[in-house]
């Protein structure tokens, strides 16, 4: 049943011209990264939402950097014009079209596998993650997430899917 509504926010019109400009960026990030099918909209949700982390935040982009030697080719799309590129908006509205389609138990399988992947492709994107991961504790026990976190996470996370983010984080 669910895999059939995420098929409805794919079938959108609008929604494959909406990851074009994205598409060079995110390839080898999403398992399917030529269509992006909803079996990737996890994987896809946690990329965009750390490269919105990382617009936003310099000091966390700075940790990363610091950690990696440079910032994700995907960060540096979205920041090409500054902090308030057209691009940042562009994530914000793939996030909040896809958030309602991303289930509880994959998105955090997800967030481990992609923290534990040791290629030099995801290592750019490990304090991202870490971050997402903590805000999901901080709204899933009922306090504000870190200041620049994405408001379509805030927005999954503190809905009708908290109960299930909580009971999921703190039985792992």
């Amino acid at each position: 049943m669910t895999a059939s509504f995420r098929r409805i926010a794919r079938l959108d019109e609008e929604f494959p011209g909406l990851l074009a400009a994205l598409k060079p960026a995110l390839k080898g990030l999403i398992p399917d990264d030529i269509n992006f099918t909803e079996d990737s909209y996890d994987e896809l949700f946690i990329i965009l939402a750390v490269a919105a982390y990382y617009a936003r935040d310099p000091k966390l982009r700075k940790e990363s950097a610091n950690r990696t030697g440079g910032n994700p080719k995907l960060v540096s799309v979205v920041l090409d014009e500054g902090p308030n590129d057209k691009d940042l908006a562009l994530v914000e509205r793939i996030l909040d079209r896809i958030a309602p389609y991303v289930p509880v138990n994959v998105l955090l399988a997800s967030l481990k596998s992609m923290h534990a992947n040791e290629s030099d492709l995801f290592k750019g994107y490990r304090s991202g993650i870490e971050r997402i991961t903590s805000d999901l504790f901080r709204i899933a026990a009922g306090f504000a997430p870190a200041q620049y976190c994405p408001s379509s996470l805030v927005k999954w996370a503190s809905g009708p899917l908290r109960d299930e983010i909580y009971r999921q984080l703190h039985s792992a």
